[in-house]
């Protein structure tokens, strides 16, 4: 029998000689459900992978700018790094979380409280790493 709710045995499905598709069919009729609309995908993100279309300037550029990079290591360093995704145009109205933000600002009290020895103490993980430290002998168990 044919699982028909993952890719593969779709896939397989579809390689099944005419006559053995419709005897399967019939007997698992009951578990798919009949839609005719295509399948949709719900992301709203742009896709990080470089594409042909990136490369393309407005045509309100200049004629005398080159639109495509010749220098071979620029064109790909432009090509595998994404812009950021909270400055798109798109997403300003949008919350996004796990996006990378300028909020660093480096200070030994935040970093004492987040990594030193008293919040290790309070967490479970936290008193594994001193743990697993004092079984190693580290000088310092941490900041």
């Amino acid at each position: 029998m044919l699982c028909l709710r993952c890719s593969r045995g779709l896939h397989a499905f579809s390689k099944l000689p005419i006559a053995s598709v419709s005897a399967s069919a019939s007997r698992t009729a009951h578990l798919i459900p009949f839609s005719t609309t295509p399948n949709r995908t719900f992301s709203s993100l742009p896709s990080l992978r470089p594409t042909l279309t990136s490369l393309r300037r407005n045509p309100t550029t200049s004629t005398t700018t080159p639109s495509i990079p010749t220098d071979p290591d620029a064109s790909a360093t432009t090509a595998i790094l994404p812009l950021s995704i909270s400055t798109h145009p798109s997403m300003a109205a949008t919350q996004i979380r796990c996006a990378a933000r300028n909020t660093f600002s480096p200070s030994h009290f935040v970093r004492k409280r987040r990594h030193g020895f008293l919040a290790r103490l309070k967490s479970r993980t936290g008193r594994m790493i001193l743990k697993r430290r004092r079984a190693k002998k580290r000088s310092s168990l941490s900041h």
